[in-house]
């Protein structure tokens, strides 16, 4: 990837996810306790290694993606979108951060920084599915700018909400 996509902040490093991230990428996903906010989960060495692939196809194809999170040049999690699996012509906002980073403020603000930088580039609908009672991720998506949708998520639990930002959308606008 070129420079233009390596972006810092008060705090943290974001650069595009790469191959030189994996073994970072394998011991995050592979821990139950750090991988509630991404869509796939608990993952193996070889899910996780499949994921890398989509990440980094998804910045080839759209020039957004999935960025590996730093703090004083040490790997401390992900952030970025991917294109969602569920909603046509829409991305979904992910985050996960190490335990010993999981720091609200430090998600917030690495959430705040990949929409920023996918609306940036051309996206213009993200969403987010979030459990009701996960009030972190909750204060993460809402710090980040983006809204509960009026209505429930098709084909989703009672105790899921979808969050959404739109770019350049009226006020109250609807994603249905």
């Amino acid at each position: 990837m070129g420079c233009r996509y390596n972006i810092q902040t008060g705090h943290l490093q974001l650069d595009p996810v790469s191959w030189t991230d994996l073994e970072d990428v394998v011991r995050l996903k592979a821990s139950a306790g750090v991988t509630g906010r991404l869509a796939g989960g608990v993952c193996n060495r070889m899910l996780s290694e499949q994921d890398m692939l989509t990440d980094l196809m998804s910045w080839g194809r759209a020039g957004v993606g999935m960025f590996a999170v730093r703090q004083q040049g040490r790997f401390i999690g992900l952030a970025g979108v991917q294109p969602s699996a569920t909603a046509p012509d829409c991305h979904e906002l992910q985050f996960t951060m190490v335990p010993g980073a999981r720091d609200t403020a430090l998600s917030r603000e690495a959430a705040t920084t990949a929409l920023a930088f996918a609306h940036d580039a051309g996206v213009s609908r993200v969403i987010a599915y979030v459990r009701e009672h996960d009030i972190v991720a909750r204060q993460v998506f809402g710090g980040a700018g983006m809204s509960v949708c009026a209505d429930r998520p098709e084909g989703c639990g009672p105790d899921i909400l979808l969050y959404h930002s739109l770019r350049g959308a009226p006020s109250g606008a609807s994603l249905h």
